[in-house]
C-alpha cells in the first residue's frame, strides 16, 4: 500500500493532522459503520444516517480516550488526501507523488 508523503510526515511525528473519520466509511452486513472501522458505536441503516445522526466532534485524539493514542490511516489519510493543514509546498508533495 502506498501511503501519501503528508501521512508518512504524520507518522513520523513531523506534522500534526486532525482525525477525519468521516473520509473512509465502512459498511458491512449490519449497515454503515460508525464512527470508524476500530470503533462501532453504532450501525446506520443509510450512509445518510451515518453522516448526520453521528456526532463526528465527539471523536479524534483529545475527544474520545480510545482515540488517544490513534494514528490509524482511516481517520488521517483522508486528512492528508483532503488538503488538511496542507501548504503549497505540500501540494507539490502531493501532485509529485501523484505523478509517480
Amino acid at each position: 500500500m502506498r501511503q501519501t508523503p503528508i501521512y508518512m510526515e504524520f507518522l513520523r511525528g513531523e506534522r500534526e493532522l486532525p482525525c477525519t473519520a468521516w473520509g473512509n466509511p465502512t459498511y458491512n452486513v449490519k449497515g454503515w459503520k460508525g464512527p470508524c472501522y476500530l470503533i462501532t458505536d453504532g450501525h446506520y441503516k443509510t450512509f445518510e444516517d451515518l453522516m448526520t445522526q453521528t456526532q463526528w466532534e465527539s471523536y479524534g485524539p483529545g475527544a474520545d480516550p480510545r482515540c488517544e493514542h490513534c494514528m490509524m490511516h482511516c481517520g488521517f489519510e483522508p486528512s492528508a488526501a483532503y488538503g488538511i493543514n496542507v501548504s503549497l509546498a505540500d501540494n507539490m508533495k502531493m501532485l509529485s507523488w501523484m505523478l509517480k
